[in-house]
């Protein structure tokens, strides 16, 4: 199934609600299209987010998620960490996902690409899901029901669905909403309703479909708690997170460039101790095993849904 053109929209009125919501999807999938021609060989995966988290910086508010370059086995939550010497391989399977907010309006997108044709069959599978999925966001949808689809799109190409992530809801400064779009079938008669906006997301992988958190998180975010910290390090790190990132996520790596190694670390250690920073771990397959991924942002309209990336 071919990927269908997003609409697009150029009216720029500032009573339009949803004109933050397309610009932060054009800017996002502009973002994948400088990308694309980096994913070969002997790339530096920390070259392909630099190129990514710039352009998003420069043309919206900023990200609303580090930029991930997931290679292989991994599923998800893959950023650079400070130096990283990760280069591409041949024969790699490679993601990336990205997204970027306007004044709080997210868009969130993703494509995979194989370097290894075996694996083209595998890409498909996350295409084909991801379209049917979109193909089917109207008000009144069942989420349980689109899940069911996307299962079975991936099932009928040969290939299991991560069971334990999933597209989600997004709200303004919010990433991650109430609502959620599984990548299975559920019991749960979720409704889709007008005027909610969706990141659409499926995950295709020729392991089990299960996925297990890997140690040291390369991407945090602040929780919404006020903490006594005794640290000064900790304090500084608050005052970058809290200024510069406000609820969204955030790379290490951006910390790393302005704090000592050692002020980080002792920082993360007393914030995660006090239940103020959550840690996003690296997700990933069994080694050996491969995992696709494509991801669309859609605003749910009157008689059905408009794609923003």
């Amino acid at each position: 199934m071919a990927d269908e053109k997003p609409v697009e929209k150029t009216d720029d009125t500032s009573d339009d609600p949803w004109d933050m919501w397309r610009r932060a999807g054009i800017v996002a999938r502009e973002a994948l299209d400088l990308a694309r021609p980096m994913v070969k060989p002997g790339t530096k995966v920390i070259d392909i987010i630099d190129t990514v988290e710039n352009y998003i910086r420069e043309h919206s508010s900023g990200t609303s998620f580090p930029c991930n370059v997931a290679l292989n086995n991994i599923a998800a939550h893959y950023t650079s960490p400070l130096n990283d010497e990760t280069v591409i391989e041949e024969g790699d399977l490679v993601t990336v996902d990205c997204g970027a907010h306007v004044d709080g309006c997210i868009a969130d997108t993703a494509f995979t690409i194989a370097l290894n044709s075996d694996h083209e069959a595998l890409v498909k599978a996350a295409v084909d899901a991801t379209n049917v999925a979109v193909q089917m966001m109207r008000p009144g949808a069942k989420l349980n029901t689109i899940g069911a689809l996307i299962e079975d799109t991936i099932h009928s190409a040969g290939f299991e669905p991560i069971k334990q992530l999933s597209g989600h809801q997004l709200k303004e400064y919010e990433l991650h909403a109430e609502k959620q779009v599984p990548c299975i079938s559920g019991k749960a008669e979720v409704l889709v309703e007008e005027g909610e906006v969706y990141a659409i997301e499926t995950f295709a992988s020729t392991g089990s479909g299960n996925i297990t958190d890997l140690p040291r998180p390369l991407i945090y975010q602040l929780l919404p708690v006020r903490v006594p910290v005794r640290f000064k390090g900790t304090k500084q790190f608050l005052g970058i997170a809290r200024k510069d990132y406000k609820e969204f996520p955030f790379a290490k790596r951006w910390l790393a460039e302005q704090m000592s190694p050692a002020s980080l670390e002792m920082a993360i250690k007393e914030l995660e101790k006090n239940g103020a920073l959550f840690g996003h771990h690296i997700l990933a397959e069994e080694k050996g095993e491969f995992v696709s991924q494509h991801e669309h942002t859609v605003i749910i309209t009157e008689r059905g849904h408009e794609r923003t990336t």
